[in-house]
């Protein structure tokens, strides 16, 4: 077979692959969910606001007690849940401003949470079993909308004649009824207009439905006011920042810190040479200035040796001594007379020549000198 037989079908195979995969597949465009960011972030009801700007209804945000208090008599309010902030005082004076002719839209709190306002209007919580699809209500038109409702909460709204109710009369999820000159609608949730749901099912045209059960001239959407918070702002701008000084924060420390660990037994004790403590024993004397005691140990005890080698020495006066030690040495007989007189007080630089004859001594008596 020729050598380019197998290369050439390797690459027509390549090439009938690439054909087919082509052939068989397309590009196509894919939406991916990502969430909200910026200000859609921060306020869930920001398309309904510019929802209604559109349809001719200017919408504004209300996030301080001043704003509440100064609502136009003509205007819609929509009041989500987390309104804790609320004291008893101006709940009261927001119903009163319902019946002077605005349109409060309220929210329930959530299960478990008390809602003063509910109290006030007289709107009872129950709960009740999730909707799997969304509900249809019938508007007074008799049109049918689909309205996502997906709380597991029923309302029990005042006795009296309801403009409009969304669910059974055992399961309420909307109701709208009059309120002196005004109107109130509560509802079990305002999901169906914040922005991951307003956009689907008929959620954009009940909400507007709601708007227009009164002449409104503006809307306000009244967000719990949120305290400024240091750490809040550098995690939502300076995250990475934080993130990276905590870890060299933290490799620092590490770097810095003792090590911790369990105790390392010590040593056992090790059996020392005499040679070990007699260099202890001299540098203990060496340092304690005592040098003069270990040179008269080291000529006695050379002395001694010579005595014992040559007993006649003991007899002899200190010059014949002298003369004898330097002969047996080989050193001069000034050398010897000098390391027989080694004096009390020694000083370095004699320590050294001292100890060296008495060595010598030693070293001559093993050689067997006589």
């Amino acid at each position: 077979m020729r050598p380019w037989v197998l290369p050439a079908g390797i690459a027509a195979l390549a090439v009938l692959g690439v054909v087919w995969f082509f052939s068989a597949y397309e590009r196509v465009l894919a939406k991916d969910w990502v969430g909200p960011s910026g200000e859609a972030r921060r306020n869930p009801f920001l398309a309904a606001e510019r929802f209604a700007g559109r349809m001719g209804l200017p919408a504004r945000q209300l996030r301080a007690f001043p704003e509440l208090d100064s609502l136009p008599a003509g205007a819609v309010l929509v009041l989500p849940n987390r309104r804790q902030a609320l004291d008893p005082l101006r709940i009261r004076e927001l119903v009163s401003w319902a019946e002077a002719g605005g349109h409060l839209i309220a929210e329930a709190e959530l299960a478990g949470v008390p809602d003063p306002l509910f109290d006030r209007l007289s709107v009872r919580r129950t709960p009740a079993p999730r909707l799997p699809k969304p509900l249809a209500v019938e508007m007074p038109g008799g049109e049918r909308l689909n309205v996502s409702f997906h709380d597991a909460m029923a309302l029990q709204p005042p006795a009296g004649p309801l403009l409009l109710r969304a669910g059974t009369h055992e399961t309420v999820k909307l109701a709208v009824f009059q309120r002196g000159r005004g109107m109130v609608t509560v509802a079990s949730s305002l999901q169906f207009a914040r922005n991951a749901f307003i956009g689907a099912n008929d959620n954009a045209a009940f909400f507007w439905e709601l708007l227009d059960f009164t002449p409104a001239r503006e809307m306000g959407v009244y967000l719990r006011p949120e305290r400024l918070s240091l750490w809040s702002f550098l995690k939502e701008h300076a995250a990475p920042v934080l993130a990276a000084g905590a870890a060299l924060l933290a490799l620092w420390l590490w770097h810095v810190g003792p090590r911790f660990g369990p105790v390392a037994p010590d040593a056992p004790p090790a059996r020392r040479r005499l040679l070990d403590h007699l260099r202890a024993s001299g540098r203990y004397y060496w340092a304690r200035g005592l040098r003069a005691r270990l040179v008269s140990a080291a000529r006695d005890a050379a002395l001694r040796r010579v005595t014992r080698a040559h007993p006649e020495l003991a007899t002899d006066t200190p010059a014949q001594r002298a003369a004898r030690l330097a002969a047996l040495v080989g050193i001069s007989t000034a050398e010897a007379e000098r390391f027989m007189r080694a004096a009390d007080t020694v000083s370095s630089l004699e320590f050294i020549p001292l100890m060296h004859t008495a060595q010598c001594v030693h070293r001559a008596l093993e050689r067997g000198h006589r």
